[in-house]
């Protein structure tokens, strides 16, 4: 169906959002959805291998997700492991957090990169 793929890209965007926000995805929110949106997805995806250091795994984004995603992802994480103000002080990991934020930008937006 031609609608099926706008849906797919609507639904991981919530999933992201909402992963930012709580830090927990939501189980089987894409299936769940596609059936609400009267699409039916027989497929499945086989599970993808994770490199530990790529930027989007770093950061717990996919690499399709809007730069807005990305920077709370990043946001987030930051809050989380700054060594002054964060929960779980971790400077080595803030660094690497970073580094995969800065990585990213850079990639898709050049040397003119926004924070």
């Amino acid at each position: 169906m031609a609608r099926k793929r706008p849906v797919i890209n609507f639904l991981k965007d919530v999933d992201d959002t909402v992963k930012i926000l709580t830090g927990r995805r939501i189980p089987n929110l894409i299936s769940n959805g596609l059936e609400l949106f009267g699409v039916q997805e027989k497929e499945v995806a086989p599970a993808p291998e994770f490199d530990i250091n790529d930027p989007y795994f770093i950061l717990g984004v996919r690499t399709e997700a809007h730069d807005i995603v990305i920077r709370g992802a990043f946001r987030s994480l930051a809050r989380e492991y700054h060594p002054d103000t964060g929960k779980k002080p971790d400077a080595a990991r803030l660094q690497r957090i970073t580094e995969a934020y800065d990585k990213i930008m850079r990639e898709r937006h050049g040397s003119q990169a926004e924070r």
